[in-house]
């Protein structure tokens, strides 16, 4: 929020004050006027992954709200019917057993881990998907949704994904990205040293990488020999830009395979991989 509001609030202060409020309200009144530009509904910066861990939690609390009436019940009963209750008789584990019974049962997302061989279970438990509840459908889901994004970069990968109706909808996380602690996706950089070409690896989630010009890993990888002087391709904001070399902040991570333009060929090669292995 002090992002996107342009504050400088403490991270601590977790309650609203009277200043977010006219900032939020000065934000909209500028977008009304075509001072602003509205957030892209599309960028990686306006969602969140959902765990397991979370889906799980969800319906931990439905338990215990199931749990709480059932001990409301019995104790409705034993002063009713004039008995003493015991914990044994007011509460017992069956809210919880059914509610994640019919959890793993019947919801949408719940499947049986692939455990062909070793990298199809890897392959599967890094899967992302836009269904389920609270998602979308594939059905009503549009063309935008569905095309690669920039922010996908370095987070997801392009081409792995589902055939048919859920193309676009069912994604795989890129190989050196990782969920963030607020469940952002995460990518790794390395950060420029100002006197040497010596780096050190930092995650950022998205949107704070386009505030600074990350040179692309792979040409810097493929040119050993680059002087300071010369200049390199980078990205800033959603843009490919050639610029010098002192003024690269972040680096890109250069991927440990083989390149290979032709995307089909490559994923049907990483397909027969798995069919093989």
């Amino acid at each position: 929020m002090n992002r996107r509001l342009n504050l400088d609030i403490p991270q601590n202060n977790t309650f609203l004050l009277p200043r977010d409020i006219l900032a939020a309200a000065d934000r909209l009144i500028r977008i009304k006027f075509g001072m602003g530009t509205l957030d892209d509904m599309n960028h990686l910066q306006n969602k969140r992954i959902r765990s397991v861990a979370d889906l799980l939690q969800e319906q931990f609390g439905l338990a215990l709200v199931r749990l709480e009436n059932m001990a409301r019940g019995n104790i409705y009963a034993a002063l009713k019917h004039n008995w003493t209750p015991t914990p044994q008789n007011l509460v017992n584990s069956t809210p919880l057993t059914d509610t994640y019974k019919v959890f793993f049962r019947l919801h949408p997302l719940s499947q049986v881990l692939d455990r062909t061989n070793p990298l199809t279970q890897i392959v599967h438990g890094r899967k992302l998907s836009y269904l389920g509840p609270g998602g979308l459908t594939a059905r009503t889901a549009t063309f935008p949704i569905r095309d690669i994004h920039p922010s996908h970069y370095g987070r997801i990968c392009p081409i792995d994904t589902s055939e048919g109706i859920n193309v676009g909808l069912i994604g795989s996380l890129a190989i050196h990205a990782r969920i963030g602690r607020w469940g952002s996706l995460e990518s790794p950089f390395y950060k420029i040293s100002e006197r040497s070409k010596g780096a050190r690896m930092l995650y950022l989630s998205p949107g704070r990488d386009e505030y600074y010009m990350v040179a692309a890993g792979n040409s810097l990888a493929l040119n050993q020999g680059i002087q300071e002087e010369q200049v390199v391709p980078a990205r800033y904001r959603q843009e490919f830009l050639t610029i010098a070399w002192e003024q690269v902040h972040l680096r890109s991570i250069f991927p440990s395979n083989i390149f290979l333009l032709e995307l089909p060929s490559f994923l049907l090669s990483s397909i027969m991989m798995r069919i093989g292995l």
